[in-house]
C-alpha cells in the first residue's frame, strides 16, 4: 500500500510538471531553437519545481518524501530529454526513456522484494530506476549542455507549457469524473465491475500512446500534415479490430480473467471502448496543436469544456442507468469532444 500510494502521489506530480516536455518539442521542432538553450534550462525548470515540492511539504508532511525528491529530480529531466529527442526526432531514445524506467523500477523492485520484504527498499527501487535510465540518456545530451542561460526561453516554456500541464490535468479528470461521481451513489460491488470496464475499455489508450510515441516527432517534418492524417486512419484501423475482437470474445475474456460475477462489465467496457476509439484522434490532433502550432492554450480550453459537459451529463446518467449510465456519459462527452477537434482540424491544420 505505502509503494502504491509512492507512485501515485510520483505520478501525479510529474503528469504536471513533465507535461512541459512538449514545450521543449515546439522550441526545438517548430522555433529550431539550438539544444544548447535548452539543457540548462531542463534543469533549472525542475529545480523551480522541487522548491514548490518543499514548500508543499511543510504544509502536507510525506514520510517518504526524500525518496520522492530524488525520483522526481531524475524524472522529471529525462522527461524534458524526451522532449527534446522529439524535437530532433531521435525515436530510439525516445522510447527508451518512456519504457525503460517502468521496466527498471518493475525488475528492480521485485528484486528487492525478494531479498527482504522492506518498504525502503521498495521505494527506493523506484528512485534507482530512473537514475539508470539517467546515466544513459544525460551523456547523450553532455555536449550541448551550456549555462548560458536565457529568459527568452523560461518565459516561452512558461507561457506554452502551462497550458499543456493544465491540459494534462484537466484531461485526466476528464477520464476520471465518472467514477468519482459514481463513487457517491453505487455500491463497492458495482465500483469494481465499472473498474474492470474502464480498464478494458481503455486498451485503447495503449495503441495511442504507441501511436504517440512513433509520430510526433514527425510533425517537425514538411509531410506533417500527411502524417497526422495517416495515423488517425491507423488508429482508427486498430481500435476497429480491438472493439470486433471484443464484440466476439468480450464476455469468454471477462469471464475467463475476472470471473463470471463480472459479466456486468461487458456493455460499459464495450462503450468505453468506442468511446476512447472516438476520442483517441483528439489526443493526436491535441499533440499536434501543442508541438507543431504552438497554440496549447486550445487543447486546454477544449479539455475544460469536455470535463464540464462531461460531469453534468455522468451525474444525471448515473442517477438513472448506474454503470452502463456512467459510460454513457463517456460515449457522449468523448463523441462532442472529437467533434470540436474535427472543427479545429479543418479550421487550424488542414487549410
Amino acid at each position: 500500500g505505502e509503494l502504491a500510494l509512492f507512485i501515485y502521489i510520483l505520478n501525479l506530480i510529474l503528469s504536471f510538471t513533465s507535461s512541459f516536455y512538449g514545450s521543449f518539442s515546439y522550441l526545438v521542432g517548430s522555433l529550431k531553437y539550438k539544444i544548447d538553450n535548452l539543457i540548462s534550462v531542463a534543469f533549472i525548470l525542475t529545480l523551480f519545481f522541487v522548491v514548490l515540492l518543499f514548500l508543499l511539504n511543510v504544509f502536507f508532511k510525506y514520510p517518504y518524501f526524500q525518496f520522492l525528491i530524488l525520483a522526481f529530480v531524475f524524472a522529471n529531466i529525462i522527461y524534458y530529454f524526451k522532449g527534446i529527442a522529439y524535437g530532433v526526432d531521435e525515436f530510439k531514445l525516445v522510447n527508451i526513456i518512456i519504457n525503460f524506467p517502468s521496466i527498471l523500477t518493475f525488475i528492480i523492485t521485485y528484486l528487492f522484494l525478494i531479498y527482504k520484504k522492506d518498504i525502503n527498499l521498495a521505494i527506493v527501487s523506484q528512485v534507482l530506476g530512473f537514475i539508470v535510465v539517467f546515466i544513459y540518456t544525460f551523456p547523450k545530451f553532455a555536449k550541448y549542455f551550456r549555462w548560458n542561460f536565457s529568459i527568452d526561453v523560461l518565459r516561452k516554456i512558461f507561457s506554452h507549457g502551462i497550458f499543456i500541464g493544465l491540459s494534462t490535468a484537466t484531461t485526466y479528470l476528464l477520464y476520471r469524473i465518472d467514477f468519482f461521481i459514481l463513487e457517491r451513489f453505487l455500491s463497492k460491488a458495482e465500483i469494481g465491475i465499472y473498474s474492470i470496464a474502464i480498464s478494458i475499455g481503455e486498451i485503447n489508450f495503449i495503441v495511442l500512446s504507441f501511436i504517440l510515441s512513433a509520430i510526433t516527432g514527425k510533425f517537425f517534418s514538411e509531410d506533417s500534415k500527411r502524417i497526422l492524417k495517416q495515423s488517425i486512419f491507423i488508429i482508427w484501423a486498430f481500435q476497429i479490430v480491438v472493439i470486433s475482437l471484443f464484440l466476439v470474445f468480450g464476455k469468454f475474456f471477462i469471464e475467463l480473467v475476472f470471473g463470471r460475477e463480472f459479466l456486468m462489465a461487458y456493455i460499459p467496457s464495450l462503450f468505453i471502448l468506442i468511446s476512447t476509439a472516438i476520442y483517441n484522434p483528439s489526443s493526436i490532433i491535441a499533440v499536434y496543436i501543442n508541438v507543431k502550432i504552438g497554440k496549447s492554450y486550445i487543447p486546454f480550453l477544449i479539455a475544460l469544456f469536455s470535463l464540464i459537459f462531461k460531469s453534468i451529463i455522468a451525474f444525471f446518467l448515473i442517477k438513472s442507468f448506474s454503470i452502463v449510465g456512467a459510460s454513457i456519459s463517456c460515449l457522449i462527452s468523448y463523441t462532442l469532444t472529437f467533434s470540436i477537434y474535427a472543427l479545429v482540424y479543418f479550421k487550424l491544420i488542414k487549410n
